[in-house]
């Protein structure tokens, strides 16, 4: 139970929140802004499984618990308990009561309803991509959102600042192909690609013309089950 490879998964989900309702086979994270979701399902990382956990401003140090153990490790959960042992090593961890945790407490559905939706906007996006992106923002520190600019049969991702007064300023952005049936551009705050983990994606833009919104899937292409859906302004 909670193997290595599940533990790295979930340090990376770490990065986007401290708050989390563990579930088998699939958990759903969302950030404290709420603008940001992670669909991780669970089984294709490891077989064992286990009841429902909640933490509250509480997944790092669950995960640094259960780092202090081998992968030889004991897990039992009795109730809101976690009992965690290794040779002569034990350890007693409270988890949180899940019925006070209601923001977190996500349907993987509204996964499965984005992906059908129609797309505008197909690409891939690899590590480099995000990378050099994210290092771009510790240059430009004055840029603050991530732009998404489709056209010409292209999706443009550049670093800008639209609410700035000064019609000249820094820029970086990477062009990708993309396979698109819409003009359109679209921005996240730059702080929620940060969060976002260093692999390969592919970048699916959803568009409800009913509402005129936008949301952005990201499929990891190597991790089956492994989703991210961002909101995003226009």
């Amino acid at each position: 139970m909670f193997n290595q490879k599940t533990i790295d998964v979930l340090t990376q989900i770490n990065g986007i929140t401290n708050s989390v309702i563990l579930k088998y086979p699939t958990t759903v994270a969302v950030s404290e802004s709420q603008d940001i979701m992670v669909n991780l399902d669970i089984s294709n990382l490891d077989k064992d499984q286990f009841p429902d956990i909640g933490l509250k401003d509480s997944l790092g140090d669950f995960l640094a618990l259960i780092k202090l153990f081998p992968d030889e490790r004991d897990v039992e959960i009795e109730g809101n308990t976690i009992n965690v042992s290794q040779d002569s090593n034990s350890s007693c961890y409270i988890t949180d009561n899940i019925a006070l945790m209601d923001a977190y407490d996500k349907d993987p559905e509204q996964f499965t309803k984005t992906e059908s939706a129609p797309s505008v906007a197909s690409f891939d996006i690899t590590v480099d991509d995000i990378k050099n992106i994210k290092s771009a923002t510790g240059v430009f520190k004055d840029l603050s959102e991530v732009i998404f600019t489709s056209q010409d049969g292209d999706m443009k991702i550049s670093l800008g600042a639209t609410n700035k007064f000064n019609a000249k300023s820094n820029t970086y952005s990477v062009t990708k192909p993309a396979q698109t049936s819409k003009e359109f551009e679209i921005k996240i705050p730059v702080d929620n690609f940060k969060m976002l983990p260093v692999s390969d994606y592919t970048v699916e833009v959803k568009y409800n013309s009913a509402r005129d919104s936008y949301r952005i899937l990201m499929i990891n292409k190597s991790l089956e089950g492994f989703k991210i859906l961002m909101s995003v302004k226009v």
